[in-house]
């Protein structure tokens, strides 16, 4: 058996998704918690990049959930996260993860970034299940400053929040439509619900964008295959005439 290490971050939503496919697969592996901002420093030690999820497989380094996703896939077949080489279905459940990876997945982390810098305390909510190295109440004064940090990183400002809060009812609807078709929302999940599922779940921590997401099929058919997520952004942190669009 191959000794797996998967590191992540407290509240990412792409180490949620490799989470659930390592227990769907009933692969044993070891969680490594790193502290936010700790990755650009670890990554490229341990797994070869700066960002999450990484993965080590003995001495194999592997970078990012969906070059993960197809290395648990050599490692243990099924449950299947792709259909089978040859299946119409295999290209098109690759465009739906590429799509989740590379355009949906940043939309909560903007968000979130932003309510971060609005109030940072609200940052502890999602650490439960980080060792921290000091108490958190010696860890609060550097929260303002790692919301910052979090936010250069991700390019999270004002203006970048307002543009996918507006963009966020037509990502739903697409996603309503692939379930709809059926390439998302099976029994077991593909690659793609778990990738478009952990960003819903973690849109779905921001009390003021929880009812727009909740008014969609995908709110319950993605989140569905996830644990409860631990964090929670209160009502009001984002402005209200940021959102007339999502709740009229």
């Amino acid at each position: 058996m191959s000794q797996i290490k998967l590191y992540v971050l407290s509240g990412s939503h792409p180490c949620a998704a490799v989470e659930v496919a390592l227990k769907r697969k009933d692969l044993p592996f070891k969680r490594v918690n790193l502290m936010p901002m700790a990755q650009s420093v670890i990554g490229p030690l341990r797994y070869g990049g700066n960002t999450v999820p990484g993965m080590r497989v003995d001495g194999e380094r592997l970078l990012g959930s969906r070059a993960i996703m197809r290395r648990l896939d050599e490692l243990a077949p099924e449950p299947a996260l792709l259909p089978a080489p040859g299946d119409p279905e295999r290209a098109r459940v690759l465009e739906a993860e590429r799509w989740g990876d590379e355009v949906l997945q940043s939309v909560p982390r903007r968000i979130l970034d932003v309510a971060f810098m609005r109030r940072p305390r609200v940052m502890e909510s999602f650490a439960t299940d980080l060792p921290l190295p000091l108490p958190p109440a010696l860890m609060r004064p550097t929260l303002p400053l790692m919301a910052r940090m979090m936010a250069g990183k991700n390019d999270a400002r004002d203006e970048t929040a307002r543009a996918d809060l507006l963009a966020l009812p037509g990502h739903l609807e697409k996603i309503d439509a692939w379930i709809a078709e059926g390439l998302l929302g099976g029994e077991e999940p593909n690659a793609a619900d778990l990738q478009i599922g952990s960003s819903i779940q973690l849109l779905r921590t921001i009390a003021d964008v929880r009812p727009i997401v909740d008014a969609h099929p995908a709110a319950a058919t993605l989140t569905r295959y996830f644990p409860p997520l631990a964090g929670e952004v209160d009502a009001g942190v984002l402005p209200a005439e940021w959102l007339p669009a999502l709740t009229a």
